[in-house]
């Protein structure tokens, strides 16, 4: 799929095979989508979910409307966030630009350029991310080996601890290595290590947050001026 066109209009003609109320499918359709894409999905997850369920409920699909009766009661697939959990990583949010300074052309004076202030948890985090994020930081070049070998691990961790943690702990692990001149980590385990750490990081940035008024999402449509 490339484009929400085409996924509307292969919900419509492909999955419910509608001959009738065409056009109000299809906007239907194309209402429903965007919402889909910012909670996470991507236009291939949701046509794969679309011909799973026309797999399944042969009878059942043709008799679908809106492509709602069939994504409200899923969620993304491989997402590590939990819904309605602020977290402090910056990894798992989108947040304003912070202010520059910026030289004006007609005046030729330095001013200060701002944006109005949100703060948002991303809709989606997977565990391959994470393993990105892991070897970005540790600067390693991961072959297919190495990679089925840390999801492994990275999948107990996660059991352990929460992915907050998690990513604070591969911080504090730069930071802290750095510090005492030793190599960065390269086996995810030694993570345990520092998740004292990362939760001392995270108590200063939930400190920090609620000082500043700022522990709760702010909705990028519903964007203040927090200058």
């Amino acid at each position: 799929m490339n484009s929400v066109q085409d996924l509307a209009n292969y919900f419509v003609y492909n999955i419910t095979k509608s001959h009738v109320g065409v056009e109000g499918r299809i906007k239907s359709a194309l209402t429903s989508i965007p919402k889909l894409l910012d909670k996470g999905w991507s236009l291939q997850e949701i046509k794969e979910q679309l011909d799973l369920f026309a797999y399944t409920y042969p009878r059942i699909v043709i008799n679908l409307y809106h492509i709602d009766e069939i994504m409200n009661q899923i969620e993304p697939p491989n997402n590590l966030m939990e819904k309605d959990v602020f977290y402090y990583h910056s990894e798992l949010r989108e947040m304003s630009s912070p202010p520059k300074i910026v030289r004006d052309q007609e005046s030729g004076k330095l001013i200060r350029q701002t944006e109005d202030f949100y703060l948002e948890m991303k809709t989606r985090y997977t565990l391959q991310d994470l393993m990105n994020y892991w070897y970005k930081k540790m600067n390693i070049q991961p072959t297919d080996h190495l990679m089925r070998q840390d999801e492994g691990k990275f999948k107990y961790i996660l059991g352990n601890y929460t992915l907050d943690e998690v990513l604070f702990a591969i911080d504090a692990s730069v930071i802290l290595r750095k510090e005492r001149q030793q190599r960065l980590l390269r086996n995810a385990f030694e993570l345990d290590k520092y998740v004292e750490d990362a939760r001392e990081f995270i108590r200063r940035k939930e400190n920090m947050h609620k000082m500043g008024g700022i522990n709760r999402e702010f909705r990028r449509e519903q964007a203040i001026a927090y200058h």
